[in-house]
């Protein structure tokens, strides 16, 4: 098998090594020989299949359980000489995917974050499950670029935080869903929509989250998430 990345999962989904419940929400996508997906944890990753995982994009890294730690992408980044891996690559394929593909419902300025030539290198990622370093240079080239004109909204890491927020807020919709609570519904579909129209959050909103935490199982309530880049003033909801 190979890994193709580490993404969110619904925190039931089984491991494919074990059988337990990915509780955490995050897991390593792995294809088998026939193409199958299945997810597992580092271990099983690192146990079933042959790639370096800190060259695979990473795009939990805003959202951080409790028992991760500081979790890096692919975990331990260390080479065999004690080095510290290059992940310029785990990086450039994750802004790829967050910008052409897991944000898709998401504007900065009225805009989609969709641009022509990171999509270009979206498809060539999407036959190949690989990109070359003259790529990778690129994106990151982009990425600082992008970064730099929209007060870093446009950036990995404020771009990341958008994924984990909107991970954890659909989570907390479905469990409050469940509960038929239209107070929680709303004030959820409320900070949806802030975070797809303007790639950030409100101090109020975030503050205001907490509240509705309470009705995700254990462990999604007590990951933490990191902030955005930039944190918008309070407004009236």
């Amino acid at each position: 098998m190979i890994a193709l990345k580490k993404d969110f999962v619904n925190e039931n989904e089984k491991s494919y090594c074990k059988g337990r419940r990915l509780s955490s929400g995050t897991a390593y996508y792995l294809q088998k020989d026939n193409g199958d997906i299945v997810y597992g944890g580092k271990q099983c990753a690192e146990e079933y299949s042959n790639t370096d995982l800190s060259q695979i994009p990473d795009l939990t890294k805003s959202l951080i359980a409790r028992h991760d730690g500081a979790t890096t992408a692919g975990g331990n980044n260390s080479g065999s000489n004690g080095t510290k891996n290059d992940t310029s690559k785990s990086k450039a394929i994750s802004y790829v995917l967050l910008r052409e593909e897991k944000l898709s419902e998401f504007k900065y300025a009225n805009k989609s974050l969709s641009y022509l030539t990171l999509n270009q290198y979206y498809q060539s990622y999407k036959e190949n499950n690989d990109l070359s370093d003259d790529a990778v240079k690129h994106i990151l080239n982009i990425e600082k670029k992008s970064s730099a004109n929209t007060k870093k909204k446009m950036s990995l890491q404020n771009l990341s935080t958008c994924y984990a927020y909107q991970y954890i807020l659909e989570r907390t919709l479905d469990y409050l869903k469940q509960k038929d609570n239209r107070d929680g519904i709303k004030y959820i579909n409320g900070m949806l929509e802030r975070l797809h129209n303007y790639c950030s959050l409100t101090t109020n909103q975030i503050s205001g989250l907490s509240k509705w935490l309470q009705f995700l199982p254990e462990e999604l309530k007590k990951a933490k998430l990191k902030e955005f880049s930039i944190l918008e003033k309070k407004t009236k909801q």
